[in-house]
């Protein structure tokens, strides 16, 4: 990864948005709408999103939000939030109006609903999506708790897996953040593993209802975070 970008999403207050910034995140997500995957209380208010983009200085706040409504209060939303970039929750792919009213106010998309499988087709990764997105968020081999182990030691063994090398080429087709099971242990060999991805995503969660999504409680976040910034 040429730049250690740190992308944490899933913030619940200034106090953390503040703490991970300080530690070198560069982008802060909230979620303002419920995500179906996660049984906690990190969905926040416009006011207190709003609150944790004021106690940013130089990172950008990404907001999540359900974008199938109408053109004008989504964008009214991330207004009153003061997003620089807008992720639709659950992988939704906006709709053309959306889209087109978040460009007229300079609002970029993440879409952030990718999930690699083991044995996924590397072309069809971005199919769903066109070009032009600000960036793309996957989680990679979700069904595996040691997902980086396996990319690095198993897949190798196999042809047919989705390997390392398919995930660099991604990040050379689209820019790229990733989710893994990462740990202060191993953030540093991923990212010098996957020099043509954009960074790292981590996905705060109290609880979850689905076992296949990679998730970190906030403490384990912020480790991992000053890990990769070093002493």
């Amino acid at each position: 990864m040429r730049s250690e970008l740190i992308k944490v999403d899933r913030v619940r207050s200034a106090a953390e948005a503040a703490a991970l910034e300080a530690a070198g995140a560069g982008l802060i997500g909230v979620e303002l709408d419920p995500d179906p995957r996660f049984a906690d209380a990190r969905t926040l208010t416009v006011g207190e999103a709003a609150a944790v983009r004021a106690a940013l200085r130089r990172a950008t706040l990404v907001a999540a939000l359900d974008v199938a409504g109408d053109p004008a209060q989504v964008v009214r939303t991330i207004a009153a939030v003061g997003a620089g970039l807008v992720q639709p929750i659950g992988g939704a792919v906006p709709a053309p109006a959306v889209l087109a009213a978040l460009h007229d106010v300079g609002i970029g998309v993440v879409h952030a609903g990718i999930e690699i499988a083991h044995d996924d087709d590397p072309s069809w990764v971005f199919s769903r999506y066109a070009d032009g997105a600000a960036l793309f968020q996957a989680d990679v081999l979700p069904e595996y708790r040691d997902a980086w182990a396996f990319l690095r030691d198993r897949a190798p063994e196999y042809d047919e897996e989705f390997q390392i090398a398919d995930l660099d080429e991604l990040g050379r087709q689209r820019p790229l953040v990733v989710g893994l099971d990462f740990t202060p242990d191993n953030v540093t060999e991923i990212f010098a593993a996957l020099p043509a991805v954009r960074g790292i995503a981590l996905t705060l969660a109290d609880g979850v209802r689905r076992d296949d999504v990679h998730v970190h409680t906030y403490p384990e976040a912020l480790r991992i975070a000053q890990s990769v910034a070093g002493p």
